[in-house]
């Protein structure tokens, strides 16, 4: 399934059927030996009927604050906008350290993420009205689509795939050194299973090589340099693998400024990109490409080696994908294709480098910077293939993480009735190693460093349709938008809940899409995407606009 979760008629929840199609690969080592010609990734095997969503129960019903504006009428649906102007109330006046910024001042009508890179220039994902500039000091918006070198697609064996097929969403953005914003877009619809049709039936690399990021900056002319990340991994390049095409639909992006490292949460699993990518096939770090280096080798019918051949796995900028996914019902648990897996939405990098990753289904700690530790012999700092290990295998089922329960834990793969899919929304990291989930549908729990579960809060019917979660670098607090009409609410480091709906007025009826901070100290900034409200047809009744909050 491809499709960006926030376009669907429960959010994220539709993500939690796709299935992982993964196969375990070889050993691998610096460099490791692979013994198998490589088979392309199975793809998503046939869903039965024991293979549904589980019900993650209705939006609430319970009312909203007083001060929380009129709810969506509609399905939280963002696809398409309808071509016509929007109505509703205008946005709110500034007031209290806020001030607000819609499409009465340029902005587009949708707004799914909102970000500032260190020149202080505010990016916007603006869906399909582009990617969205407000310079330093300015109160209008400055919009950027594909006419402007806007690249959401890749080419296939050198050549653009149908022009006149292209598909600009933009669904994420994190801002980056001054001038610089990643963005990410959504894929095409079934751009995650059209590389793996079944035999005899085309495939459309107009549809698998849509979607994915860039890496675009602000040049002093005003104008954009872009350079794309195709999210793929070529022929050859993992072990056990063919060429693969699985991620396509970028939900959040996160900068590790420390590593020069991007992290991706997209459809199907979490991808890691070079954060200074300027092109080419070859990535730029040396360390990376020495870990990542592995040797493929053939035997002859008596086991004898016949040739040794030394291969990459960082290619393009990139390397993909790990998910912490679990069996599938109904499956041979020997088989690695059949597996549950989900669309990654959560991601927070760790003092060690290492990253917490929340899904449809379960979260994880991926040990990119530490999975030597404890493994002797084994894994070294970026090695993206030990690291998924210890994520997927079997006997790490540990790093898997069930935060709100299924029925039953593993080895035993759950059936629907016994699945409560924990459909994470975001992740934030504290200062005392603790980090916060929220789930589209349960709330949010609080992770130890070592993963276990230590507080929930936010578990009301009315009150548990959280869609992110960002920390104050300010006082530590933690700002948290609500999809169903609860607003924006703030913890403080004490434990009180604050709410600042009735500064936000008719946009705490709207869904809250995306948190960012820049900045520390006095000097930070808050930044809040309200998304737009639809009506049943699908049509905008009120666009979305970006909130700025300097205040205390």
């Amino acid at each position: 399934m491809c499709g960006h979760g926030r376009s669907g008629w429960w959010l994220g929840l539709l993500g939690a059927l796709l299935l992982a199609g993964c196969k375990e690969g070889a050993e691998t080592r610096t460099p490791p030996i692979e013994d198998q010609d490589g088979q392309p990734d199975a793809g998503t095997p046939p869903v039965d009927d024991d293979a549904g969503v589980p019900d993650a129960g209705e939006p609430p019903d319970a009312g909203l604050p007083d001060d929380a504006g009129t709810p969506d009428a509609g399905p939280p649906d963002a696809g398409a906008p309808d071509a016509g102007p929007a109505s509703g109330p205008p946005i709110p006046p500034d007031a209290s350290g806020w001030r607000f910024l819609g499409s009465a001042q340029g902005g587009p009508r949708e707004v799914l993420g909102v970000t500032q890179d260190e020149g202080g220039n505010i990016w916007v994902a603006g869906g399909e009205d582009g990617l969205c500039l407000v310079r330093p000091g300015a109160n209008t918006f400055q919009c950027f689509t594909m006419a402007d070198g806007l690249h959401p697609w890749a080419a296939w064996k050198g050549k653009d795939p149908l022009p006149e097929n292209r598909y600009l969403k933009v669904t994420a953005v994190t801002g980056g050194p001054s001038g610089v914003v990643f963005v990410g877009y959504q894929g095409r619809p079934n751009c995650e299973n059209e590389f793996y049709k079944p035999p005899g039936q085309p495939e459309d690399p107009a549809i698998y090589k849509s979607g994915d990021a860039d890496r675009v900056e602000l040049k002093a002319d005003g104008t954009l340099s872009v350079v794309h990340y195709d999210i793929h991994s070529p022929a050859h390049s993992v072990p056990g693998y063919g060429h693969r095409e699985k991620l396509c639909t970028v939900n959040r992006i996160v900068w590790d400024k420390a590593t020069q490292g991007l992290w991706f949460a997209a459809n199907h699993g979490l991808a890691w990109g070079e954060a200074n990518y300027q092109g080419g096939e070859a990535c730029a770090s040396a360390q990376v490409r020495a870990v990542n280096e592995w040797a493929h080798v053939t035997h002859d019918a008596q086991g004898n080696e016949v040739d040794r051949e030394l291969r990459q796995r960082c290619k393009f900028g990139v390397m993909e994908h790990v998910h912490p996914a679990i069996q599938m019902h109904g499956t041979d648990e020997t088989d690695e294709d059949s597996r549950l897996a989900g669309d990654v939405w959560g991601v927070a990098v760790r003092p060690d480098g290492d990253v917490w990753m929340g899904t449809a289904i379960r979260s994880s700690r991926f040990r990119i910077m530490t999975n030597g530790v404890g493994h002797v012999g084994t894994g070294a700092p970026w090695n993206f293939e030990a690291a998924r290990k210890q994520s997927e295998e079997k006997k790490h089922k540990a790093n898997r993480i069930d935060i709100w329960p299924d029925a039953v834990a593993e080895p035993i793969p759950p059936t629907p009735a016994q699945r409560k899919d924990d459909v994470v929304s975001d992740l934030a990291l504290m200062p005392d190693g603790t980090v916060w989930v929220s789930s589209f549908a349960w709330g949010m729990a609080k992770l130890s460093d070592a993963g276990l579960v230590v507080d929930q809060a936010l578990t009301g019917d009315a009150e548990r349709f959280v869609s992110s979660l960002e920390r104050d670098s300010r006082d530590g607090s933690l700002w948290i938008g609500h999809r169903w009409g609860r607003g924006l609410m703030r913890l403080h480091t004490e434990g009180t809940f604050i709410t600042h709906n009735k500064v936000l007025g008719g946009l705490a009826g709207q869904p809250v899409w995306d948190i960012q901070v820049a900045g520390t100290g006095d000097a930070r900034v808050v930044l809040v995407a309200f998304g737009a409200t639809r009506d049943g047809a699908n049509n905008i009744t009120r666009p979305g606009s970006i909130g700025i909050y300097t205040g205390h």
